[in-house]
């Protein structure tokens, strides 16, 4: 265990902005409070990738427990763009036996090792993180995944249903898929875009696809061989109007998502 002070930690944290996810590393430090009153946050903090961090720890572990109500025990699970491994981090607070995290940006991954070694709060072994590209993750020779976090990246991708469908076949029961959309476009479609590649929050190709809806994604999830799909919520961004944000849980096994929380059923098949 690290001996490094409360104070001496925060300071880390700053010198590794932006962060994204706010992980709570000790009692009394947490990521996201660089952002708060009273953090310097430095005269770049304006800039699209200074926006703050996000913590959806309590909701994600709702939603994991809702269909593992025994926790995560025996399970591994995969983290595609993990940013600072934040799934991984809380699923190991629901005792995963191993999660991978990877992401395209080494600056995430810096971040999530600095996690690994600092967080006090809760085990932080059995997880390991890397640079790497979706496209080239067959390269790694991985075993199947139970659980298949897809959060952030679709939406990134110049060939979105390819980079779908290679981490589908790591994902041998749940994966959760969330992605921004196009809002105010019939739904059924994919909206080609362009994005700057020097953003850190940003895609790292350029050319993007966004859905214009769920309706567009339930055949390609059928086509991947999961029998259910349960849209969670699909809602329109109150600061950028032309854009949405869609969560969508899918499962290879017969009445996983029976219990969880959602807006409807978007297929069920036997």
């Amino acid at each position: 265990m690290s001996a490094i002070t409360d104070s001496q930690l925060l300071d880390e944290v700053r010198a590794l902005r932006p962060w994204h996810h706010d992980l709570q590393l000790t009692d009394s430090v947490s990521t996201g409070m660089v952002y708060d009153g009273s953090a310097e946050q430095g005269e770049d903090s304006s800039s699209d990738d200074e926006r703050g961090t996000i913590s959806l720890r309590n909701e994600y572990l709702r939603q994991l427990l809702e269909i593992y109500p025994d926790g995560l025990s025996g399970k591994r699970l995969i983290d595609c763009a993990c940013n600072a491994g934040g799934y991984c981090f809380w699923a190991r607070e629901l005792d995963v036996a191993y999660a991978f995290g990877f992401d395209i940006r080494e600056h995430w991954i810096r971040q999530a090792q600095f996690v690994q070694r600092h967080r006090r709060v809760f085990p932080t072994d059995r997880l390991e993180f890397a640079v790497h590209d979706l496209y080239r993750l067959p390269e790694l020779g991985h075993e199947p995944f139970d659980i298949c976090i897809f959060k952030g990246i679709f939406y990134h991708l110049p060939d979105p249903i390819t980079g779908l469908k290679i981490a589908a076949e790591l994902t041998k029961e749940l994966l959760i898929l969330n992605t921004q959309t196009t809002w105010g476009l019939p739904d059924g479609f994919l909206k080609p875009g362009r994005e700057d590649i020097e953003q850190l929050m940003s895609g790292a190709y350029g050319l993007n696809w966004r859905p214009t809806g769920p309706r567009v994604l339930a055949p390609v999830l059928k086509w991947l061989g999961f029998k259910h799909a349960r849209l969670v919520f699909h809602q329109q961004n109150p600061r950028v109007p032309e854009l949405g944000r869609m969560s969508i849980f899918a499962t290879r096994k017969p009445g996983q998502l029976n219990h969880l929380s959602g807006i409807r059923f978007l297929f069920r098949n036997g």
